[in-house]
Formats: C-alpha cells, structure tokens, sequence
C-alpha cells in the first residue's frame, strides 16, 4: 500500500508504529485493513525500535481478519468501537488489548495468543469464540459486557497465565470447556448467562490457579463444572445462581485440589449439584442459601472431602439435603442450618462416612424427615438444642449407625414426629435429658454404653425399647410414657436403682412380659439388693396370675397369700406356728384317745399337732392316737394344710434358688 492512500488519521498511526507511539482519534475512522497489513509487516523495522500498534478511542470499519497470521507486535486497541467482529481464528500473536472497546463479536479459535488478551471492560454484542486458543500470558475480560447467546466460546482454550472476568456483564454464555488456565480464572462480580440457557459452561476445564466467582458474581441459567479439575481453592463466596427448576450449579465429578467455597451470602435458585465431587480441603456453606422446593436444594452423593463439610451458621436449604455416600475427613457442622421440605427428606446421609462429629445442633431446625442409614461417625452426633418438625411421619432415622461416640439429643431437643433409631452401635451416651418428642420414640436393637431420661424429659408418644441394650440405665422411672414397650431390652445396672416401687410402676407399662421383671431382678442382685429383686420377682408372678384360667388363679393365690411364691418364706412360717398353738391348745383341752391304750406312748400335745403338720417326718403322735368328732376334722384340716404349705414352700425355694 502506498502512503498516499493513507488518509490522514491513518497516516497518524502509520508513522506511530515504528516506535509503539500511542494515537488518540476520537471518532475517528481507520480502515481495520490498514491495521492488518502494519502488524503483517507493511512497514519496515528501524533499528533501535520496538514496533507496535497502539490505538484508543477509534472507529475501526471494516473486518480485521488476522486469521492464521504470524503478528510479532502488540495489538493495543482501546476504547475503540468496531463494526464488525474481530477474526483472530489461528493467529499467532503477542499482547492483544481490547480494552473498553465496543465489538460485534470477536472470534479467536486456535489462536496463540503469547503476550495475554485483555478485554476489560469490553462491550461485545455478538459472540466471542475462543475454541482452541492458546493466550500464554493473562486473559482479562473484566468489565466486559456481551450481548450475545452464546456469548463466549473457548472451547480447548489454553491460557498460561490467568482469566480475569471480574466484573464482566456477558449476556449470554461462557463457554470453556476443555480449556486449560495456568493461573486463576475470576469472574468476580461478573454477571453471565440468560434465563433458560447457559451462564458458564466449563466441562472438563483445568484451572490450576483457582476459580474465583464473588463479589457479586451472577449466573443466569445453569453453570457448569462438570469434570472440571481446580487448584488451590474454588470460590463462590457472595455469588448467586438462578436457574429456577433446572440445575443452577452443575459440578459434577470437579476436583478442587484446595477448599470449595460456596459460603458468605451465597445463593442458588434451582439445584446445586456436586456429586462425585473431591475437594481436597474443606467444603464451606456458611451464610449460603440453596433453594429448589420439591427437589435438591444440594445433590452431592459420593463426595469425598478431605477436611470436613461446614454449613454453619446461617446457612438455609428448601429442598432435600442429599449426601448418601459421602465420606469426609473431618467433621460435619450443620449448627443452626435452617433446612425445609416439608412431607419429604431435609437431610438424606446414608452410608455417609465421617472421621469426625456430625454436629446438627445449636439451633438446627429441620421441616422434614433426617436419614442417617448405615452411616459411621467417629465421633459425636450432636442434636441438642434442636427443633425437628416432620408431623405424621419420622422426623430422624438413625439406622444400622455406628458411632464412636454418643449420641446427644438433649439440653431442649425437640421433635414433632416419630424418632427411629434402630440397629445402631452406640460407643457413648444416648442421651434425652430435657427433651421433648411429641410423638413415638422407637430405640429397637440399639446397643449404647448408657441411655439417660432425665426429669425434664416429655415423651408424648410410645416408648420401643426391644431388643435393645445399654450398660448404664440413667432415667426417672416416672418420666416414660404410659405406653411402653421393655421386651428383649437389657441393661447391665441402674444409675439410680431405689425404690423398687417406681421401678414396678414402670414395668406396669407394658402388657405383661417376664423377661422385663428377670431383667430388673437381675440387675437388683447384681447391686446387691436382694430384697428388692424378690419383690420384683413376687410382682412378675402377680402379673402373671392376671392372665391365668379360673384353677392356676385360685392356685396361685393360695401360693401368694400362704408364702409370697416362695419370695415371702416367713409367711409360711407365721402360718405353721399358728396352726401349730392352735392345734396345741385344742388338743392339751381335749387329748385324742390312744388307739392301743396299752401300748400308747406318753401324749404330748406339742409333738402331735407338729405330726399332723409335717408330712414325711413322724415323731410317733399321729400313728399311737386317732381323735374323734370336731378334732377329727381339725386333724384333717392341719395335715392337709401341713402338705399345702410344704410343697408350696418347697415350690418357691426351689424357684427362688434357680433364678439364684
């Protein structure tokens, strides 16, 4: 091209180029033409100078097609304004800076971009594609504003430095799947995508630096991570997400080699999904709301968290909670979440694994049911001071659980619905001090070092406790609820044995079972009170007679009011003693003749009246004289009594020494 042609701004920027001069045109036009031919080497290098194409506020008309050139120069074009689209397809360049400039769109697909591309606070109203580019320095896009859908493609993008998006407005997608960034990708502040699309589609990315979307970062449409790879931390800390009924975070198998931030103000429309993911560090939801009612509020099964999962305080979820077979190094802390789906499940952890406590107190409420299903925690689960409501249904489900310490639902715990915690191995307490459960409470097949029941415990519903068994029963008798079911449930002692009355009332509860009444007696020899455990054992039989035919009642309390089924032996005492001065007196009045008078020994009245009573054991009275009359009838009545009384008492022993 020959200078003449040159009109007189672009004469300007030619004679500027040789030395990198900066030209300000405002409003003015220059041919994009006249720009792709001085950075192809139209003009010639003088020695000792650093060419360069440094332009602000200009008009650029035309195309500038650069695609599959070699550009040795840096390309600074600021705060221009383009009318058409920028092609900078297979290019390799040096510094390409677009800052604050208006375009069409700009297409750089397998460019190599050596010096950084900075398109900061950009206006592009049409598509941006980046597929296969590769920009060795930084890559700033903050500011920019797009107008387009898509809006950005970068595809296989590789950027050795960083990706500054900070406060960016792209009204459409950004999409960087498979792109490759040595350093951080930000988008802080930025806001990208549109309602029912896309806002940053990033499948497969490598971000080695770490990704950073606050301070007001906002998504429309669902953003994706899927597959994507981090370094040092992800940071969603204050952005919001709104993809309402669809997926508004879509990080699905990510790999975060640091901590995952979606914490500080964070909020999400549609649901956040993470399953699969593995975050090195910890995964934070602090102050964060998720809100997708009717479905998950957060999808994270199969997550592995190398330092813990914190969502606590402030963080409020509407929609389920789902991290069945999560494991995580470290603890779980839900303390004072806010969790609701109402009639379904607020928090689903089966099979969840936690090397630490899982903590869901210190005002933790939950509208819906809590799924805790062959889980294993470490350490302490912690419920006190929490309100579970899920009425008509279960409100927490702790089955076939082990942990490795207790299990705290105490210090105003509260729950309207049934409690299930069945199969579970508990290392610690079980503890219900000063809590109120309006509705069932069901502990079937548990085994806990202790159980405690304290005096300000309110148990609105039934009570299950077969099969279970703890080493401490730490309780107030009188707190259980009126229906009771004991079966099967064991105990090794009682922190607070005495009196024994309280103790049968509780047994009371329940329709009769003998195993409840051996259990408590056994336990009342083991602290050594003896007496205790035989009236535990006279009240069983008591119980027992209850249900019995009209002859083994009558029978029975004959037993009972004779010699207490062998528990009470001195009653049979007092009653031979008083048939024995009975029998004594009447017969020193009126002496039985001798049936061989000849041959009779001397008559003792004592030593008959013992005869008739004693079966088996003779001392010869009996056989030597025969009474007549009313002492007839009297002598039968005291040998018949002698024989009740000896095999009842002999029943009893016999009973009371088998359970000895």
């Amino acid at each position: 091209m020959e200078v003449d042609d040159l009109l007189e701004p672009e004469l300007a920027l030619w004679e500027a180029f040789p030395a990198a001069r900066p030209i300000d045109l405002p409003g003015t036009s220059v041919r994009a033409a006249i720009i792709a031919k001085l950075l192809l080497g139209a003009q010639e290098r003088l020695p000792g100078q650093t060419p360069g194409l440094h332009l602000s506020r200009a008009r650029i008309t035309g195309r500038l097609d650069l695609s599959y050139a070699e550009v040795h120069h840096p390309l600074i074009l600021t705060q221009c304004v383009f009318e058409e689209a920028p092609v900078f397809t297979g290019a390799r360049t040096g510094l390409v800076d677009l800052g604050a400039s208006r375009l069409p769109g700009l297409q750089a697909a397998d460019a190599v971009i050596g010096g950084g591309m900075r398109l900061e606070g950009c206006l592009i109203d049409g598509p941006t594609l980046f597929g296969g580019a590769h920009v060795s320095g930084t890559m700033d896009l903050s500011g920019t504003v797009v107008h387009a859908d898509p809006a950005i493609l970068a595809d296989g993008l590789i950027v050795d430095r960083d990706l500054l998006c900070a406060n960016a407005v792209i009204d459409g997608e950004i999409r960087v799947a498979g792109a490759r960034i040595a350093g951080t990708m930000t988008l802080d502040g930025a806001r990208v995508g549109r309602s029912g699309g896309h806002g940053l589609t990033a499948e497969g990315i490598v971000i080695d630096g770490g990704l950073s979307c606050r301070g007001g970062f906002l998504s429309y449409g669902e953003l994706s991570l899927q597959d994507a790879r981090v370094g040092r931390r992800c940071v969603f800390s204050g952005a919001r997400l709104a993809n309402p009924g669809g997926i508004a975070l879509n990080a699905e198998r990510l790999v975060v080699e640091g901590r995952l931030l979606i914490d500080e103000g964070f909020a999400a429309e549609g649901e956040v999904l993470l399953r699969g993911a593995h975050v090195a560090g910890s995964l934070s939801f602090a102050h964060a709301t998720l809100a997708n009612p009717g479905g998950h509020a957060l999808n994270a099964p199969l997550m592995e968290l190398g330092s813990g999962l914190r969502a606590t305080p402030g963080f409020v979820a509407t929609g389920q909670i789902f991290l069945d077979s999560t494991q995580v190094r470290g603890s779980v802390n839900i303390d004072g979440g806010r969790l609701s789906n109402p009639g379904g499940t607020a928090l689903s952890m089966r099979r969840l694994g936690v090397s630490g406590r899982l903590s869901c107190s210190e005002g933790f409420s939950a509208d819906g049911e809590i799924v805790l299903i062959n889980a294993r925690v470490e350490g302490n689960m912690e419920f006190h001071r929490a309100a579970l409501s899920n009425p008509g249904g279960r409100v927490l489900a702790l089955w076939e659980v082990i942990t490795g310490g207790g299990i705290d639902c105490c210090e105003g715990f509260t729950a309207k619905g049934t409690l299930s915690i069945r199969g579970s191995r508990i290392a610690a307490t079980l503890c219900f001090a000063e809590t109120t459960i309006d509705g069932d409470l069901h502990l079937r097949g548990v085994e806990a070092a202790s159980l405690k029941i304290g005096p300000q415990t309110a148990l609105l519903g039934a009570v299950d406790l077969r099969h279970t068994r703890v080493g401490v029963l730490d309780d107030v008798p009188g707190q259980w609820p009126a229906h009771l079911l004991m079966n099967g449930f064991t105990y090794d002692s009682l922190e607070a044995p005495l009196p024994v009355q309280e103790r049968l009332d509780w047994l009371a509860k329940e329709a009769y079972q003998p195993q409840p009444y051996e259990q408590l007696a056994a336990v009342y020899r083991g602290h050594g009170h003896d007496e205790a455990a035989r009236d535990v054992l006279l009240a069983k039989q008591r119980r027992r007679r209850a249900g019995q035919r009209l002859g083994a009642r009558l029978w029975g309390y004959l037993q009972d009011w004779t010699v207490g089924y062998g528990y009470r032996p001195f009653r049979a005492a007092l009653w031979l003693a008083a048939l024995l001065l009975m029998g004594m007196l009447v017969f020193t009045v009126h002496p039985p003749p001798a049936l061989k008078p000849g041959e009779a020994p001397d008559f003792n009245a004592f030593l008959y009246a013992l005869d008739l009573l004693l079966p088996i054991i003779g001392f010869g009275q009996e056989t030597a004289f025969r009474p007549r009359g009313p002492q007839q009838w009297l002598a039968a009545t005291m040998i018949t009594a002698g024989w009740i009384l000896a095999t009842t008492i002999v029943a009893g022993l016999t009973r009371a020494l088998s359970r000895q």
